[in-house]
């Protein structure tokens, strides 16, 4: 079969986005991006045909790009996909059997392609965008409608939709896939058997989720040799000027694999500067964090107990939070910065683990297995297949 992927929201990145550029090529990618990639590459390995289009990069990014010499020809192929755009360039043939969209997308009618047997909406968030465009959309090119949700506590978050979906277009399934992470650069890395680097910190996932409280936590640990490094796929990191502060931006998987295995916490405070509480519906962040022995300290909220359990450690929630009741609302405003100022419980959590040696042990030993066993391309991967086979 032929399939495609409009994946949006990726129009500033470190790179040009494709799986080799994500692997090796300084190419900056989100959880999606990267699920996205790793899915539409076991697609293709089982002789599928797939073509993966993005948003095109900003202007100012692509002087910069030209400049450094990074290069974009649409319709290139890497590990059996082809990347484009939304306008298709370089694909010759537009006629596809499946169509995978998800995030904010849902202008299908404008897309110059024809698809003949299904739409898949692959729903990452917490609420999905343009149900009725969908529907119009199957409703008129006569498909099947699949749903892809990728925790329980995602979809719990959208529980109606379904419903309504299937009152409207009675061809359609839903299924849980959880997302996959790089297992196969994970691997690579771990090989290397690096050394944790005692006081070291990361935060690799988007700067607004937490990064600001991140770096106020270090600058108030008393801990010798401290260092946070910070990687962002939307390079808006702010601008520190403390000494134990790298600021790296976006780059590759090797490259900030590398750096999370040397790394002895992944600080994950949740709180935004939009005065919200950031909840994940999977975490690719925090398991690539587990897998590479990064323990995560960060909340229950969202999916991640559901997904992570026992696996990462949470830090005491601040006075006046509810967390049971946070856990009901698919968005929770905290306008009083109370997340923002719990920073003595994030000092508490981290000091805990370092006055206890043999639990970060644990975490480090159990950790890894799980997220690689359960995470994996290859699994994940199938279960895609299941789905569409079943669909169609």
């Amino acid at each position: 079969m032929r399939i495609v992927f409009i994946v949006i929201g990726n129009s500033r990145r470190s790179n040009y986005l494709n799986g080799y550029n994500l692997r090796y090529g300084k190419g900056g990618g989100s959880g999606t991006d990267t699920s996205c990639i790793l899915v539409a590459e076991y697609l293709a390995k089982q002789g599928h045909e797939v073509v993966f289009a993005v948003d095109k990069m900003e202007s100012q990014l692509l002087e910069t790009f030209n400049k450094i010499g990074y290069k974009y020809i649409p319709g290139e192929e890497f590990y059996g996909v082809k990347y484009t755009n939304k306008e298709f360039d370089g694909i010759d043939n537009k006629e596809f059997d499946i169509l995978i969209s998800m995030l904010w997308f849902q202008d299908y009618d404008t897309l110059p392609i024809t698809v003949t047997k299904a739409l898949i909406y692959w729903s990452h968030m917490q609420w999905v965008y343009g149900i009725d465009h969908m529907l119009n959309y199957v409703n008129k090119h006569n498909l099947a409608l699949g749903l892809v949700h990728i925790s329980n506590w995602e979809e719990s978050m959208n529980g109606g939709i379904f419903n309504h979906i299937k009152n409207k277009h009675s061809n359609s399934k839903k299924t849980l896939i959880p997302n996959p992470i790089f297992d196969e650069i994970i691997n690579e890395v771990r090989a290397l058997n690096i050394p944790k680097k005692p006081g070291k910190f990361v935060f690799h996932a988007s700067w607004p989720r937490g990064g600001n409280v991140a770096i106020e936590t270090v600058r108030q640990l008393d801990i010798l040799n401290k260092e946070l490094h910070a990687f962002d796929y939307l390079m808006v990191i702010h601008d520190h000027q403390d000494p134990f502060f790298v600021k790296h931006g976006g780059t590759d998987k090797k490259t900030l694999f590398t750096h999370i295995a040397e790394s002895e916490y992944f600080v994950y405070p949740l709180y935004t500067p939009y005065e919200d509480v950031h909840k994940d519906t999977f975490s690719c962040v925090v398991a690539e964090a587990v897998a590479l022995g990064a323990i995560p300290i960060t909340y229950p909220l969202g999916a991640l107990p559901e997904v992570f359990n026992d696996h990462c450690f949470w830090i005491d929630p601040p006075e006046g939070a509810d967390l049971n009741k946070m856990q009901t609302e698919s968005l929770s405003k905290d306008l009083e910065g109370i997340f923002k100022n719990n920073v003595p419980n994030i000092i508490k959590a981290v000091k805990h683990l370092e006055e206890h040696p043999e639990i970060k042990a644990d975490f480090r030993a159990k950790g890894p297995q799980y997220v690689l066993d359960n995470f994996n391309a290859n699994k994940v991967g199938k279960m895609w297949i299941d789905f569409i086979n079943e669909l169609v």
